[in-house]
């Protein structure tokens, strides 16, 4: 007789949704402060892009709660 096998093993939560709202403040805020020095002000670009950011950061986190909701 064989054994029965084990149930596949479930991935947790993706690690790019984790990442995803921290890279977004980052890159964001990096990004925006670049292009707030081209344009003349730099502390209103970073707050922008950090602004971008963050927002781009909790729409890809939406999307990895998604994933891992239908792996259930």
């Amino acid at each position: 007789m064989t054994e029965p096998s084990p149930p596949p093993q479930r991935r947790g939560f993706p690690l790019w949704g984790l990442l995803a709202i921290p890279g977004g403040l980052l890159w964001g805020t990096a990004l925006g402060a670049a292009a707030g020095l081209v344009f003349g002000s730099l502390p209103i670009g970073a707050l922008i892009g950090a602004g971008l950011g963050i927002g781009i950061g909790l729409t890809l986190f939406a999307a990895a709660i998604v994933i891992a909701s239908g792996r259930v």
